[in-house]
């Protein structure tokens, strides 16, 4: 159902605000006794909007008529609200607002084996490339954009898939398979090439790949050609922003994390070097000579 562009969509529409007003009530239940930081808070909130720009504003409509304002809703739903979501530490305030019974589930849930085999960062990585290019450079593309039940299976596809990608690199929340920085920001950098490669390579095509954009495209919408291009770039430059930004969020948090663990050396150290001027000390009254 749409109006004026919007689509009001009842699978999307509901599922969003319904998670909203759930992360806000979590937070008030948490804030007495644990307090989520605010600025989380608000990058779930962000990341949930970035949800509801994709599937229920004009970018949707128009979605199933141009390929690129098609593919800028997958970026959105891969590149953009997961990454908002994961660091606004959705597990992490869960357990702040839950009752010990229920993060007793919780801890449960994510410690098991079906947890673990799915964010395992091998298959999180294979999977979201997997995933993103069925939907994005084959006839499914097409199907998609003609069912709304098939492009809700689409979107929601590629928000889990970007969840998944995303989680290893983020990192906010606990999970079975924690990267060191240096593996996190390989892990960023592996699919940032990859990506990169893919749109070269469709980039020089000379031909559509996509024949129900080209018969289906409004007046104001460029050729069939020029605008799959629009759509290669909109996904290459687009990611490949938000990828760098998470490479440099990653290496400032790695050095962060080796400054604080140099200051809990030296902490230890002069504890040390403290208790053998003591022990020294005390040799020293007892035997009334330097030792």
């Amino acid at each position: 159902m749409t109006f004026a562009g919007w689509s009001l969509d009842p699978f999307w529409l509901p599922l969003v605000v319904g998670a909203a007003a759930a992360a806000i009530l979590a937070a008030r239940t948490a804030r007495p006794r644990s307090p989520h930081p605010r600025w989380r808070l608000i990058a779930l909130l962000s990341g949930l909007l970035a949800i509801l720009l994709a599937t229920v504003t004009p970018i949707e409509h128009l979605g199933n008529q141009v390929l690129w304002v098609n593919f800028l809703g997958f970026l959105l739903l891969t590149m953009v609200a997961p990454p908002l979501i994961l660091l606004g530490a959705p597990l992490t305030l869960a357990f702040r607002a839950a009752a010990p019974s229920q993060r007793r589930r919780l801890r449960a849930l994510y410690r098991s084996r079906i947890a673990a085999a799915l964010t395992f960062p091998v298959f999180t990585w294979l999977v979201f490339a997997v995933v993103t290019y069925l939907w994005q450079f084959t006839r499914l593309t097409e199907l998609a954009a003609r069912d709304p039940i098939l492009r809700d299976l689409q979107q929601f596809t590629l928000l889990l898939v970007g969840l998944l990608f995303w989680l290893p690199a983020v990192a906010t929340d606990p999970h079975r398979w924690r990267l060191p920085y240096p593996l996190r920001a390989l892990y960023v950098l592996l699919e940032m090439t990859h990506k990169a490669l893919f749109g070269g390579m469709f980039l020089s095509m000379n031909a559509a790949m996509h024949r129900h954009f080209a018969e289906n495209a409004p007046a104001w919408a460029p050729d069939p050609l020029l605008d799959q291009r629009m759509a290669i770039l909109v996904l290459w430059l687009g990611g490949n922003l938000i990828f760098v930004a998470a490479l440099i969020a990653i290496v400032v948090g790695w050095i962060r994390y080796e400054q604080r663990n140099q200051r809990r050396v030296d902490y230890r150290l002069a504890l040390q070097r403290e208790a053998e001027r003591r022990r020294r000390a005390a040799l020293e009254q007892i035997f009334q000579r330097p030792v």
